[in-house]
């Protein structure tokens, strides 16, 4: 290291040249940076549950669609009907809006004596009396109920088909833009529209990303350059931690960019993440240049011998909260993985730019107040540092008392923790967004869905016209919305058209709405319905029949609450096939079992990402200290904290989501930067001292006031998440600003008490051999005073 920041001193323009190498690169790759946040772009294209849902979409078409729920009046009048009929062709006329059914132009089928007619449910010219008719028709009919108007005619609903451009987001945003404009028209105000779908949420998540991100990390920047000021008392100094984190998000994105990771509501957490965290290498970097400035000397050698001490600790710590950040590329969830080596790099990257900025500034620029006024300033701090230490050496049997307790509450909080997956209970109950969603689930049953393929099982598909079939199809469905009518279950398929059609053809006889008995009756209906010019059996069954589809609708839940309609699905599937051998499979999919998927991954994710984690701290402890024991146990210290986090959760009831996925490995990863710091100094001044009161009193003075200004530091800078309109990311921040505050209390309290009974017990004897030689840094400035 020694070495190295002569190197660096003496070519300045060479790093410089460096520097801006590498921000070149990283601009270039920004280009190919994309917003994705559809349900496909939670994972890997190898995954069965992705693959199964691109089929579906390539056999009937794609489920991207805008929803519009409108209050309606008890009594349909003329005028009320041409609002919505206008407002049903305004829509139409949006860019990349496809096809609009409102009750004002759904399809209706009529027929007698084996002729179909399919036309609109209501007519241009209807009297107040006709329409009143129509509106008791509707409520009964079982396509329009619970999807165009409520159960008790109070709503109606307007479904906007729109286009799927992948990778795409502007559009979206136009198309949210467009419908929201209609809805504060001011001859549409009083229906009062509440909006969802897939391209208003994308286009509001976007909007959001871009502003939180923006706020977070203007935020994040005056609160550390803040912190910096108040420590260093130099505006200059405050700012070069900050401008390498700067830079090194610029790269942590370009890396995203690299590796194909769209940008989505995870990617938030990026920019604040490297602000807090990635000003890191660089405190422990000046606080110990400005220390060893302070102790007197000038600042190149400060720079050399501050340099010397503190670079390869940070180079391993940072390493250890890359590896840990690392641990969620073997993830199966797409935007944790993402998200997880972009970080990694930024951090990777703000360890280098620090080395090439930070020495190089200090040299050049009377940045440093002058060392008398240093000396003057840390002085104060170091004598608090000092009583912090006296307390901890005199009770630390107490403390290790009070470690045990709290690791037996802790287990059987962390017992308690669940995963779950609930969308709409990402966003706060306060956003658009979730409002929006709750109003469709009370009024129109549910937004959410879920799909059923059946598949049949010749070559032909014939079997999908087999009366049979289409009769344990509807007995699926009814059984299924019997069970779940908790959850607004409404379902929709090929057969609900063929008892529509078979009604029809018998004069509207109610009796009649049922499937026929004869196969011949079935196909019959369906080439009428298809030759009437109606267009809906494409999106229930392919072209050749040989695979059909049921709709299921539900109201958004945790997965949790998904479970059971799993089983009975599973149930009944199972007691088809068994005795219907003209199906061949039964099998889910939709944005539904997409986000249970996840749930399942979740679990997996949390194990695999602590186990690495602390693997990868165990072995650059072991490294570190020279020690097997002494490194198991500094690193199941630094578990401590996390456990007491997720103990938390536990009991508060807070689930494992994609975003509280990350607390545990980044909280890993992160503390562990403070113990080999803060254990490496007191094991330095223990080999001389061969006393561990004295090595903790010298340590709390120097590497102490660090670890204290970066855990305070990241602390406010993961509390900043909890003003986001995203739950989850907001209990992520107070998650893991938890586990960082705790963190930073075992470091203080618990750490040294471990050590203190290490020496006790004899056993840092055996492991650390005497050194003789003096320090090279000069005594703590309390000392000199």
């Amino acid at each position: 290291m020694r070495t190295l920041i002569h190197r660096i001193l003496a070519h300045p323009r060479l790093c410089i040249g460096l520097l801006a190498a590498l921000l070149a690169l990283s601009a270039l790759a920004l280009t190919q940076l994309k917003f994705d946040n559809t349900p496909d772009s939670f994972f890997m294209k190898d995954d069965p549950t992705l693959i199964r849902y691109t089929e579906y979409k390539r056999d009937f078409g794609s489920d991207e669609y805008t929803f519009l729920v409108i209050e309606s009046p008890e009594v349909w009048s003329p005028d009320f009907i041409a609002k919505v009929r206008d407002l049903s062709d305004r829509i139409a006329a949006i860019p990349d809006v496809t096809k609009v059914t409102s009750i004002a132009n759904v399809r209706h089928i009529d027929g007698s004596e084996g002729a179909l007619d399919v036309g609109p449910f209501i007519a241009d010219d209807l009297d107040a009396a006709a329409l009143a008719e129509k509106r008791a028709q509707a409520l009964k009919h079982p396509y329009y109920r619970d999807f165009l108007v409520s159960a008790n005619g109070r709503h109606m609903g307007i479904l906007a088909e729109t286009t799927l451009k992948p990778g795409e987001v502007m559009y979206k945003i136009d198309l949210a833009k467009g419908i929201r404009a209609l809805a504060k028209a001011p001859e549409f105000a009083d229906l009062k529209m509440r909006i969802i779908g897939a391209p208003i949420i994308d286009a509001d998540v976007f909007t959001i990303i871009n502003r939180e991100s923006a706020i977070f990390g203007t935020i994040s920047f005056v609160l550390v350059a803040t912190g910096f000021w108040l420590i260093f008392r130099s505006w200059m100094v405050a700012l070069l931690p900050l401008t390498v984190a700067s830079l090194s998000i610029v790269v942590a994105m370009a890396v995203s960019a690299l590796i194909g990771a769209p940008v989505g509501m995870l990617t938030a957490i990026i920019p604040s993440f490297l602000i807090s965290v990635g000003v890191g290498s660089s405190i422990f970097l000046l606080a110990e240049i400005y220390r060893r400035y302070a102790a007197g000397g000038d600042v190149r050698n400060a720079i050399v011998e501050g340099f010397s001490h503190s670079a390869g600790a940070s180079a391993l710590s940072v390493i250890t909260t890359a590896g840990a950040l690392l641990s969620f590329s073997w993830s199966e969830i797409r935007p944790v993985q993402g998200v997880g080596i972009a970080m990694a790099s930024g951090l990777i990257a703000s360890l280098l730019i620090s080395w090439l900025v930070i020495p190089a500034a200090l040299s050049r620029f009377r940045l440093l107040p002058d060392a008398q006024r240093t000396a003057q300033l840390l002085d104060g701090r170091v004598r608090a540092m000092h009583a912090l230490s006296h307390f901890v050496t005199r009770r630390w049997r107490s403390l290790l008392l009070i470690l045990l307790a709290l690791l037996v509450v802790a287990g059987f909080g962390v017992a308690k923790v669940t995963t779950d997956y609930y969308y709409v209970g990402l966003f706060k109950e306060r956003t658009d967004i979730h409002q929006s969603y709750i109003h469709v689930d009370n009024t129109l049953r549910g937004a959410a869905s879920m799909e059923l393929l059946i598949e049949s099982a010749d070559a032909g598909g014939e079997s999908i016209k087999d009366p049979a079939v289409l009769k344990r199809m509807r007995a699926m469905q009814d059984s299924l919305e019997a069970k779940f009518a908790h959850l607004g279950l409404k379902t929709y398929s090929v057969a609900d058209v063929v008892m529509e059609i078979n009604q029809a053809l018998a004069d509207g006889d109610p009796a009649m709405y049922r499937i026929p008995d004869e196969r011949a009756a079935v196909a019959e209906s369906l080439i009428l319905f298809e030759s009437s010019g109606s267009d809906e059996l494409t999106t229930l069954v392919t072209s050749d029949y040989g695979k059909a589809r049921i709709n299921l609708r539900l109201k958004y839940r945790p997965d949790s609450q998904y479970q059971p309609v799993f089983e009975a699905i599973r149930a009944e599937s199972a007691a088809i096939l068994a005795g219907t051998p003209q199906i061949k499979s039964i099998e889910t999919t939709g944005v539904i079992p997409m986000w249970s998927r996840l749930t399942q991954y979740l679990a997996a994710n949390e194990i695999r990402s602590i186990t690495l984690s602390f693997f990868v701290v165990l072995a650059v402890m072991v490294l570190v200290f020279r020690s097997a024991t002494l490194g198991l146990t500094m690193a199941l210290c630094n578990l401590v904290p996390v456990a007491i986090a997720l103990a938390i959760m536990g009991y508060a009831g807070v689930f494992l989501d994609p975003f509280t996925l990350l607390v545990a490995a980044i909280a890993i990863g992160v503390l562990d930067d403070d113990t080999l710091h803060f254990v490496k100094t007191v094991l330095d001044h223990y080999r001389r001292s061969r006393d561990m009161a004295t090595a903790l009193h010298e340590t709390f003075a120097s590497t102490g006031l660090a670890v204290l200004l970066m855990s305070t530091v990241l602390v406010l800078g993961f509390l900043v998440y909890m003003l986001s309109e995203v739950q989850s990311l907001a209990k992520f921040g107070g998650m893991t600003a938890l586990a960082i505050g705790m963190g930073a209390l075992c470091e203080f309290l618990f750490t040294p008490a471990v050590l203190m009974g290490l020496e006790r017990l004899g056993w840092l004897q055996k492991l650390l051999p005497l050194r003789d030689d003096p320090p090279v840094a000069a005594q703590p400035i309390g000392d000199n005073a």
